[in-house]
């Protein structure tokens, strides 16, 4: 059982995957969980604004792994797929009701703006940020929270969001466009340097 641990770890996401699907595996489905729970709590937190329903939200998505594991195509990379159901379920809930306003511990910007001010200048620009974030729509937002915020490629956005690479564009050229002019009452700068498509 120990062997089975060691090796399982070294197993690619797909493999695990598999394991579930065929064998039922615990382990599998455990060693998932391990790598990507953190990831989507972060992604559930930007995209629901509340901590409480994301750390839900992550539970459920295991759960669903479990109800759609024979939807999976072991051809396919596993993330794209689990984000796919992650956004989903985020489309779900708009539908059903208004979002509140993002929580204080819930958003994290990757250091790609070059803020190199004192503390309070870097809370001023993390404060537009989520409020900016917060305006755009629910499909404006997810197009520039998979980009900007988890990396996904463009092409990786339309399959996860399940729309053509025009849409992703466009809506990440509308997104980008009306966050940078937020931003750019914190500093013109920005305009150039924060977002870009490629």
């Amino acid at each position: 059982m120990s062997l089975f641990r060691n090796n399982i770890a070294q197993y690619s996401d797909e493999r695990l995957m598999v394991e579930v699907i065929d064998h039922h595996s615990h382990a599998a489905l455990t060693e998932l969980h391990k790598r990507y729970s953190r990831k989507l709590l972060g992604y559930f937190i930007k995209m629901l604004q509340d901590h409480e329903l994301a750390n839900d939200f992550v539970q459920e998505l295991f759960l669903r792994l479990l109800e759609k594991k024979h939807l999976y195509d072991p051809e396919k990379k596993f993330y794209t797929w689990v984000f796919t159901i992650a956004s989903n379920m985020c489309k779900t809930a708009y539908r059903r009701s208004p979002m509140q306003s993002l929580s204080d511990d819930g958003f994290e910007l990757r250091d790609r703006t070059s803020v190199n001010e004192d503390l309070a200048e870097k809370e001023r620009f993390h404060e537009l940020l989520k409020h900016s974030l917060d305006l755009l729509e629910h499909p404006h937002k997810t197009a520039f929270v998979l980009r900007y915020m988890e990396q996904f490629s463009l092409n990786e956005i339309a399959e996860i969001t399940e729309t053509s690479l025009g849409t992703v564009k466009s809506r990440l050229f509308y997104a980008t466009k009306k966050m940078t002019e937020h931003l750019k009452a914190y500093d013109p700068k920005y305009e150039t340097t924060l977002f870009k498509l490629n």
